[in-house]
């Protein structure tokens, strides 16, 4: 079986990485997401708390995504990328002959070296059963999570509810009062 994986922050969740799911979830028979519900601050950007994301993941978006998409593995011990290669490794302890398509952006696929996957999951990348698929923004939605941020900072509530999914569009309201709730 071909499987995707997915390690996302997405804080906030917009329609990029919905794109980027839909992709993996109609090029795969499953879909594996890899969810941090840490905190997202960073200087001069509004924060993004996890505890306020992990609902709107339970409440809107998982109700969004496509059959073949998994309840997503919610993190906030360690990154999704960790916790994606925990999983990758234990597939490698069971002896699976399944095949694991990683997807991510360009930039962030480019980070997975090769010697990492044949250090950790040895006969599994031998075997050729782990596959990068680094996905152009321009493949989805040209928007990003630092963007989002920024429209929200800024009051911009018409931007920032143009680029989430439109599953979640009639809920902007909503998702903009969580997500600015502590501000």
């Amino acid at each position: 079986m071909k499987i995707g994986l997915i390690p996302m922050s997405a804080k906030p969740y917009h329609v990029g990485h919905d794109g980027l799911v839909r992709l993996a979830a109609s090029e795969c028979q499953l879909v594996t997401l890899f969810v941090s519900v840490t905190d997202r601050s960073r200087p001069g950007e509004i924060t993004i708390y996890g505890d306020d994301m992990q609902p709107l993941w339970k409440k809107y978006i998982e109700q969004s995504l496509p059959g073949n998409v998994l309840p997503p593995v919610y993190t906030k011990a360690t990154s999704p990328v960790t916790e994606m290669l925990r999983f990758l490794e234990k597939q490698e302890s069971e002896g699976t002959d399944d095949t694991f398509v990683i997807y991510s952006d360009v930039e962030d696929v480019n980070r997975f070296t090769p010697s990492k996957f044949a250090r950790l999951m040895p006969t599994m990348y031998a075997a050729g059963q782990i596959l990068l698929r680094g996905i152009d923004r321009h493949e989805t939605v040209n928007v990003s999570g630092t963007k989002m941020r920024q429209f929200l900072s800024s009051g911009d509530a018409a931007s920032f509810s143009q680029f989430l999914p439109s599953a979640l569009q009639p809920h902007s309201q909503e998702i903009i009062g969580l997500l600015t709730r502590s501000q």
